[in-house]
């Protein structure tokens, strides 16, 4: 399956177990790519406890290269459901993420109502409300492979 998309999208549970091993494992880069053309994309908040997640992620992900001796570059972030209405905790959050800068901030995905709907009705954002401001999220892949 690998060989016949350009990006595949592993969705899975935000917990630091088996199944985020096998996910981050794919992420791998593959012989003869070359580095930055395959790797891991990261959902992340605008506040701390997300910060503090990724400390423990980043920890798995160089445990999983020394580990495995395989290549895994974090291509970037996207921050989800971002809202500056939310005062100080979301701004200062965010421009420390922006301020890593590798990996970068490769999308800041705001806070709408179609969010919720769709997870109310049980439905794919997209699905639900294609061409709403979220839709944003599919110009990802088009950040990644400039």
């Amino acid at each position: 399956m690998e060989g016949d998309f350009d990006f595949i999208v592993v969705d899975c549970p935000p917990s630091l177990g088996y199944s985020m091993d096998t996910a981050i494992y794919y992420c791998r880069g593959r012989d003869g790519e070359e580095a930055g053309t395959s790797g891991i994309v990261i959902p992340v908040l605008s506040e701390d406890s997300s910060a503090d997640a990724y400390n423990m992620l980043e920890e798995q992900i160089q445990d999983l290269v020394e580990d495995l001796d395989v290549d895994i570059d974090q291509l970037g972030f996207v921050v989800n459901m971002y809202d500056s209405r939310k005062g100080y905790v979301a701004t200062s959050s965010l421009e420390e993420w922006q301020k890593l800068g590798e990996p970068p901030v490769l999308a800041i995905v705001p806070e709408l109502k179609d969010q919720r709907e769709a997870v109310r009705v049980k439905a794919p954002l997209l699905a639900h409300a294609p061409y709403c401001e979220q839709a944003e999220v599919r110009t990802i892949a088009r950040r990644i492979s400039e």
